[in-house]
């Protein structure tokens, strides 16, 4: 048994069980593709199973191809075992079973491109608009409906109780008729066919329960009900079912994954083996130990502790500033050490909760030259959301019409295509922009209603931008045109933050550019938004922590540890579960650490969680102390001013009358630890804030 050389104690164990329903907890890093790779060549090679009665399920063909290499090696070039994702599997069922549910046999599997053809030809029949309704929102309300098993007809009669899903209904009823049309399903319907058709028809599943003697499952912690309901029913009373995965690394709950299916997979076979894998073969001991600290918090869940196999570790570093830029600069001083130490920028990467925490160190890195890439996502300004309101700042400062375009489509006007183009003809004969015309209806008194109402919106923005500074202007805009109902009745609530994000970063931008204005702001954004995306091998990697799932780094940063940021706000407002799975999200960062882990959170002010940002919970209970360090003063911009406003700060005293940036002036009614309260002007009341906050002055200083 040369292939079981190399193997720990509990790794064996795992590979040479004769339990029938076997359950592996997989700590990270603990080698379970190895040990289930190996499972299957035990099977093969000792145990004289047939290749083609074993199957092996994963959830990415990534992951399903590398176990097929790992198989043909390990048997001597020849297998034929079933290994597959999933879909693949149930797309097998379904051309052999194809006359059981009315299909052809080569029906047809719809890629994205096919579902947005029937998006569009649903809208065009029903007259809806892909401004008002994203074919992305009205897919996932299809897709949420389908996996839920209510039908596109129960989901009309619902609208009636929900008028805003009225058209999202519509538009389901039609994509689901045009399925059967055209003898289609998407990949939710390849699930559900075998679903139902292992559920319903007996013949059928007998014949698929008589087809392997053996299922494997990888990765059983991300399985949702439809999945586990196919698994169940494959195994039958008298295969054999063996899953791999950890709880502690359920983080898909949000699309349907379902910790209690591992979890509880003792209770749902008593007879189940349970096996844990606690050997940690990618992190130091020192990165572990707060891990196991960290996810020791939440409940029901099946106990085990990481232990390294490494045994060279460097301290986990913890540190704590006064605002965001601060901390990036930190981040950016230590990456430029390790570079200069000879640390490949490739080994380290920059984990963070949303997307919109990555503002701050994109324009740090770009100061510093720092190269890097945000993995699997856009960068800060590239995204919709922080366009749809640079459109609007853009019909402030310039009103160039593809601003203007993007500015009337979000929130939709009743400004269609046929004026645009009557408006971009009378502009191009005058050599002067379409809302120059516009302009000119409405001074003229020959505008219609919607033209008039937009020409007038922007005008009063104008206003306004002579009388407010650039972060309250944009909170003006952000309610005033629409965009943030837009984005409410979407419940795109990430959207908003990013959007609140932006904020922050004009309210910078003037603290260190005071006598910059609006067009200055604009021109310093088109630096990062022209830049080319490095795709280097050579580069940082930035990434949310939901996009490092799987991945694994020599140096990790986790940055914006603040409760509301992290665990975020709706987890929090939904108790113990949600703050449960924004633990295991935690946890997962913490293990992609190998070498070294840098944690860090700050507490200055935050347009997105509309006060003084705090430590996140997850820090304490990592059991973890901040270092004590100094910055060095090439890496602070306008240090002795940083100083002279933080001595300010500090000589604040009760009744001090002192200017908000964005609240303007108040009075200190209240000072307790870093914290004061202040009684601001109507209409924005006593607000509670961070000593440290550098948008706070004495009044005269």
């Amino acid at each position: 048994m040369d292939y079981m050389q190399g193997l720990n104690e509990q790794q064996r164990e795992a590979v040479l069980t004769d339990s029938q329903h076997t359950r592996i907890i997989a700590g990270a890093g603990s080698g379970k593709t190895r040990v289930l790779t190996t499972r299957l060549v035990h099977l093969v090679k000792d145990l004289n199973y047939d290749p083609r009665r074993l199957c092996a399920i994963t959830f990415t063909n990534k992951a399903a191809n590398e176990m097929k290499d790992r198989l043909m090696a390990m048997l001597d070039g020849y297998s034929e075992v079933h290994v597959s994702t999933i879909h693949s599997l149930c797309v097998l069922i379904i051309r052999i079973e194809h006359e059981a549910i009315d299909l052809p046999r080569g029906f047809t599997v719809l890629d994205t491109a096919d579902q947005n053809q029937i998006m569009k030809e649903a809208y065009d029949k029903l007259g809806y608009s892909k401004q008002d309704l994203s074919y992305r929102e009205c897919l996932n309300y299809i897709s949420n409906h389908k996996m839920a098993h209510i039908s596109a007809d129960d989901a009309l009669s619902l609208a009636t109780k929900y008028p805003a899903d009225r058209k999202k209904s519509q538009v389901y009823k039609y994509y689901e008729d045009r399925l059967i049309e055209l003898k289609s399903l998407d990949f939710d319907g390849i699930l559900l066919e075998v679903y139902y058709l292992l559920k319903d028809n007996k013949a059928v599943l007998e014949r698929w329960q008589n087809r392997f003697d053996v299922l494997c499952v990888d990765e059983f912690q991300d399985v949702d009900e439809v999945q586990y309901g196919i698994v169940r029913r494959l195994a039958g009373k008298n295969n054999d079912l063996y899953v791999v995965g950890d709880p502690d690394q359920t983080i898909y709950s949000w699309r349907g994954a379902n910790v209690k299916f591992i979890s509880t997979f003792d209770t749902l076979y008593p007879d189940a083996r349970t096996i844990v894998l606690n050997k940690n073969y990618r992190s130091t001991q020192s990165i572990l130990s707060h891990a196991n600290a960290l996810i020791q918090h939440n409940k029901n869940r099946p106990h085990k502790d990481l232990v390294a196999h490494n045994q060279a570790e460097d301290p986990v570093v913890y540190q704590e500033f006064l605002d965001a830029q601060e901390e990036a600069e930190w981040i950016a001083r230590k990456i430029h050490e390790m570079y200069e130490k000879g640390t490949p920028y490739l080994d380290i990467a920059i984990l963070y909760r949303s997307n919109y925490l990555s503002r701050v160190m994109e324009q740090v890195f770009s100061r510093h030259q720092i190269p890097y890439v945000i993995y699997g996502g856009q960068s800060f300004y590239d995204r919709m959301e922080i366009k749809d309101m640079i459109a609007y700042l853009r019909m402030i400062s310039h009103g160039d019409d593809l601003a203007l375009r993007r500015a009337v489509a979000k929130p939709r006007r009743g400004i269609g295509e046929k004026s645009l183009a009557s408006y971009a003809n009378r502009a191009e004969k005058h050599q002067a922009s379409i809302y120059q015309m516009m302009l000119v209806d409405v001074e003229s008194g020959v505008a219609k209603n919607n033209i008039k109402k937009f020409v007038d919106l922007i005008e009063s923005f104008k206003e306004q931008a002579h009388e407010l500074p650039l972060n309250r202007l944009m909170e003006l805009i952000f309610t005033q045109s629409g965009l943030k109902k837009h984005y409410e009745d979407k419940g795109e609530d990430s959207r908003i933050d990013s959007v609140r994000e932006l904020w922050n970063d004009a309210a910078s931008f003037i603290k260190d550019h005071s006598d910059a204005d609006l067009i200055d702001y604009l021109q310093m954004i088109s630096l990062y938004t022209d830049k080319e995306e490095q795709e280097s091998a050579d580069v940082v990697r930035l990434m949310t922590i939901h996009a490092a799932k799987g991945l694994e780094f020599n140096t990790v940063f986790v940055m914006g540890l603040s409760d509301g940021v992290f665990p975020n706000r709706n987890s929090i407002s939904e108790g113990t579960q949600g703050i449960e799975e924004e633990r295991r999200l935690m946890y997962v960062a913490i293990t992609r650490a190998k070498s070294r882990l840098f944690i860090s959170n700050n507490s200055g002010f935050s347009f997105v969680l509309q006060g003084s940002s705090r430590p996140s919970r997850f820090i304490k209970e990592m059991d973890i102390e901040k270092e004590v360090f100094e910055m060095p003063s090439e890496y602070i911009q306008s240090s002795e001013e940083s100083l002279q406003i933080r001595e300010h700060r500090r000589s604040i005293e009760i009744m001090d009358v002192v200017i908000h940036e964005v609240f303007g002036e108040g009075i200190v009614i209240n000072i307790e630890d870093d914290k004061m309260t202040v009684a601001f002007n109507f209409p924005h009341g006593t607000k509670t804030i961070a000593m440290s906050f550098a948008g706070i002055k004495r009044k005269g200083v």
